[in-house]
């Protein structure tokens, strides 16, 4: 389920890296203290997962860090799991998957439940049958996230990126629907748009005061590509 399309797992950590390290050299150029980190699209943190050891090892012992999506149940997913919630190694059937679908509620099994059994982890799209070895797995995956982050004090919160416009001094990772995609849905699984241009003036409006990296297969031209995986 941590692998769900669009995620990081497989290269978070190489991103992470790349992140810090780049973070750090940037600081320095600018003379700029890094007070914290934050993800406005942590989905499941394929990549936050690995940012706060490597600071620790640069000797960042005390940054803040923030975390936050519009999918208000994957984030009442990690909110429950730091206070000790455990996902159910039940198998779940794909009429209870429509039914949790369609509820119009939110709900941390619902963030949980949602990436893992849709197709290709895609949230909420077409039931895919899983083994409960597979299960298993991911239950303790994103439980040893939660257990990693914890110790940070996370700080998770449901909303749109420009809840965090008010940032300065943080090394802020963007993570976005990518625009040559051609469907992105919300936590009600339906289609929604989301304005590149919008987001690319914020990004430009946060980097006066923080250091922004953003993933992404088409950027606009006054954007520095730092680095790229095949």
């Amino acid at each position: 389920m941590t692998s769900y399309h669009g995620g990081k797992q497989r290269i978070g950590k190489q991103l992470a890296e790349v992140i810090v390290d780049e973070s750090l050299n940037i600081a320095e150029d600018k003379g700029l203290t890094i007070k914290g980190y934050c993800e406005p699209f942590c989905g499941m943190l394929g990549v936050y997962q690995h940012i706060p050891e490597l600071y620790k090892e640069e000797g960042l012992c005390k940054l803040k860090y923030k975390a936050g999506d519009t999918n208000k149940s994957v984030i009442m997913m990690w909110t429950a799991l730091k206070k000790g919630w455990k996902p159910s190694t039940k198998l779940t059937t794909s009429d209870q998957f429509m039914k949790l679908k369609t509820d119009g509620k939110s709900s941390a099994r619902k963030g949980f439940v949602g990436h893992f059994y849709g197709y290709m982890g895609k949230y909420f799209q077409p039931f895919k049958n899983r083994e409960k070895s597979t299960l298993i797995k991911n239950v303790d995956r994103v439980r040893r996230i939660s257990k990693n982050l914890k110790q940070e004090d996370v700080t998770f919160k449901s909303g749109s990126y420009t809840q965090y416009s008010s940032l300065r001094n943080y090394v802020i990772y963007c993570d976005p629907p990518y625009q040559i995609q051609s469907q992105y849905y919300n936590e009600r699984s339906k289609k929604l748009d989301f304005d590149h241009e919008k987001f690319w003036d914020w990004c430009r409006k946060m980097a006066t005061n923080n250091i922004v990296f953003v993933s992404e297969y088409k950027v606009p031209k006054d954007f520095e590509k730092i680095y790229s995986i095949q």
